[in-house]
């Protein structure tokens, strides 16, 4: 496995990773996963402190991912990613005013990777019922080789948005180095509206291409469950592939950056989508 992907790596590097799957994947109240999740991490922490000392910071930012990660692994273990195009030009596009009325991802939970000049991570849990969007945003080199993460604290950046009401006022205090990957990812979700984009699910490079024949049956379900258990615990991800089919490429230079018009909808206007003009 190739480990490209950052929640990848931080399962592979945390030894409390594959307990905080186990507690997020019962059923019943995530209130009691949290909270056990939350005892679990406070305990290893305090025995890691033992052998190398506390570390500022390291609580809280290891108690964020660790419930990231813990939602993640509750809907499915799912992966998102743009084309290298498609990241290109949505790193070019102005942010929408406000997020689409109504939104179309592909899971409740999942692991947004961006690629290209806006590189990062974003663990993504929606609460539609609350019309809300919790991000924990990550660097490119999250959990990479040689991140002492048990010394330093993982570089991240957490927001909840609300839709879809206006965005300027919510992101007011992102740090600057944040905003372009944060916009990216913003800009995604608007994306996954557009009847234009596909979004084709595919098992990561190096799946036993059994069980991914398994998984990707065309007509029975319980073959299809039994092969994506088996990938999935074999440690294999599966990636939603974002793209525009026949998106015309961005060489050089940007001369006029992508926008979001509104389009009114019904007799009453009282509905309303986001249309996409790509960049030039």
């Amino acid at each position: 496995m190739s480990m490209q992907y950052g929640v990848q790596r931080y399962a592979l590097t945390r030894p409390w990773a594959k307990r905080v799957g186990q507690l997020f994947s019962q059923p019943g109240s995530v209130t009691l996963a949290e909270d056990g999740v939350g005892e679990l991490v406070g305990r290893e922490l305090a025995r890691v402190a033992q052998v190398y000392g506390e570390a500022d910071g390291v609580p809280e930012a290891e108690l964020v991912l660790a419930l990231a990660y813990g939602y993640h692994v509750r809907h499915g273990r799912l992966i998102a990613e743009f084309d290298a195009g498609l990241a290109r030009a949505l790193a070019h596009t102005r942010l929408p005013s406000h997020l689409p009325d109504t939104l179309i991802l592909p899971a409740e939970a999942f692991f947004l990777q961006v690629s290209g000049e806006a590189s990062g991570g974003a663990f993504i849990r929606h609460r539609p019922a609350d019309r809300q969007l919790d991000l924990v945003l990550v660097e490119a080199a999250f959990s990479g080789q040689g991140t002492n993460w048990w010394q330093v604290p993982e570089p991240l950046w957490t927001l909840t948005v609300n839709y879809p009401g206006e965005l300027a006022p919510q992101l007011d205090g992102v740090p600057a180095p944040w905003r372009p990957l944060l916009e990216s990812v913003l800009n995604g979700f608007a994306m996954m509206t557009q009847p234009k984009v596909t979004l084709e699910a595919v098992w990561e490079e190096g799946s036993t291409a059994e069980w991914v024949v398994a998984a990707t049956h065309p007509t029975c379900p319980k073959t299809r469950q039994k092969g994506r258990g088996a990938l999935l615990k074999a440690g294999f991800i599966e990636v939603t592939r974002c793209q525009v089919p026949e998106l015309p490429g961005l060489d050089g230079v940007v001369n006029s950056a992508g926008y979001w018009r509104r389009q009114a909808l019904g007799d009453d206007k009282s509905r309303s989508r986001l249309v996409w003009v790509a960049p030039r």
